[in-house]
């Protein structure tokens, strides 16, 4: 009996035919298809009786294997969030007004004291992005890994960029204070920012420092185009999150 042919029967009678192989000891491809198909039979009958039939599997509509397909695109990306922010959510964690910009896709510079939760931003709007769309593309790099990535492969460097960090929908560059790298990185980071500025992609770039400090860093073509359209760099104030859980943890 052929898969495609196992795959005709409905579940119960994938069932008794599976159990009936392994009481035998053989595969499911060894299975006579006539017996497979007096089971089929005798299952027919039973619909009779109980006005249900279990003889095939009932075919999907197109929209149940969308959802279906999106659904596992979801799992599969949420997979990829790191323990630390699965819970995050912007309902709950963030509720100040420029929130509603990034979460509408536009580009910024966000910088801050350390632990008051920047990373948990970018992973919490990439969480409700991937929910409502998931089929939209979502990377979150920090600056030195990335610089890092790109500088190990072999070939054009440039189009390298492009493909793995220009074409995604939303892009999250953290710790950009943490580069030290060469005026050759600087450029690549710049090409990198220049090339989603015009292909309208959103870039949020992050940082541990000040707005000066970071202008600074990237350069004034760079933060014109993160500050595009409106945007600003925003400065996320509070107490650092990560100590005051530690002591929460030490003192409890």
């Amino acid at each position: 009996m052929t898969k495609e042919q196992f795959d005709g029967f409905g579940p119960m009678v994938q069932q008794i035919i599976m159990t009936r192989c392994r009481e035998m000891g053989i595969r499911i491809e060894e299975f006579p298809f006539e017996d497979a198909v007096r089971l089929g039979t005798g299952a027919t009958r039973f619909k009779a009786i109980i006005g249900k039939d279990i003889t095939t599997r009932p075919a999907k509509s197109d929209e149940e294997i969308e959802r279906e397909e999106q659904q596992g695109i979801l799992e599969s990306f949420l997979r990829t969030v790191p323990m630390r922010y699965r819970d995050a959510d912007l309902s709950k964690d963030f509720h100040a007004p420029f929130i509603a910009d990034l979460r509408n896709g536009q580009s910024a510079i966000v910088v801050g004291g350390n632990g008051i939760g920047k990373t948990r931003l970018a992973w919490a709007l990439a969480q409700a992005w991937k929910r409502e769309v998931p089929r939209c593309t979502v990377r979150i790099v920090k600056g030195a890994a990335l610089l890092s990535e790109v500088k190990s492969i072999e070939g054009d460097w440039y189009r390298y960029i492009e493909a793995e960090y220009g074409r995604c929908d939303h892009l999250f560059i953290d710790e950009i204070d943490k580069i030290k790298g060469s005026e050759a990185d600087w450029m690549l980071l710049t090409y990198l920012i220049d090339y989603r500025y015009e292909w309208m992609r959103q870039t949020v770039v992050m940082g541990n420092c000040s707005k000066e400090d970071t202008l600074s860093l990237i350069g004034q073509s760079s933060y014109s185009r993160l500050s595009g359209d409106g945007a600003r760099a925003y400065s996320l104030s509070g107490t650092d999150k990560r100590r005051q859980d530690y002591r929460e943890r030490c003192f409890a």
